[in-house]
């Protein structure tokens, strides 16, 4: 009996442990509360440079939200809403179903990414978005396994970078509300 309890202790040993730190991570974010993620984000464009420190929520697959001191990203489905605070400006604008931000990556959505096989690195996952040219990488810290960086390469001119600071499970979350009548209004959507 006890070399029947260790072989089923050996083989679900083996079993939950072909888990990788991405799969995990997607675990997380599939588990239906609501998530917090803190981050610092950071994109360079040729010689240009911009960074932002805030919270990520991802309230479901088409509903996030980033809160940062300077502005807000809302995106309630096919509508992405951004709060400047700095220009006093509200942008509407529609989603494109068809493109991928680092947004929509750090939310989850893997429509359009392929990961490569990573036989040599067990914490970096490297990825291509089909059909826009993009690479990529979720790179894992090694000690504890949860995920410290998403890195995407739009272009050799172009990067954008999510330190990952902490992720927690949180009970509420009410996605902002603003007074329109304070801000300028643009909007795009056609």
């Amino acid at each position: 009996m006890r070399q029947l309890l260790f072989i089923w202790a050996l083989i679900t040993t083996i079993i939950f442990s072909q888990e990788t730190q991405l799969d995990n991570f997607y675990k997380i974010l599939d588990q239906g509360g609501i998530i917090r993620i803190d981050i610092h984000f950071s994109q360079k464009q040729f010689e240009n440079s911009f960074s932002s420190s805030g919270c990520f929520y991802l309230i479901d697959e088409l509903n996030y939200c980033y809160d940062s001191p300077s502005f807000q990203i809302l995106a309630d489905d096919s509508l992405m809403t951004t709060i400047n605070y700095e220009t006093n400006q509200v942008v509407y604008s529609s989603v494109n179903k068809r493109q991928l931000g680092i947004f929509d990556i750090l939310s989850g959505n893997k429509e359009f990414i392929e990961f490569s096989d990573n036989k040599n690195n067990d914490y970096v996952n490297n990825f291509i978005v089909d059909g826009l040219g993009y690479s990529g990488s979720f790179e894992f810290d090694r000690d504890t396994g949860t995920l410290k960086l998403i890195k995407l390469e739009i272009s050799d001119s172009q990067i954008i970078l999510i330190n990952i600071i902490s992720i927690d499970i949180v009970k509420d979350y009410i996605m902002p509300d603003f007074d329109k009548n304070k801000f300028e209004i643009v909007d795009l959507r056609g």
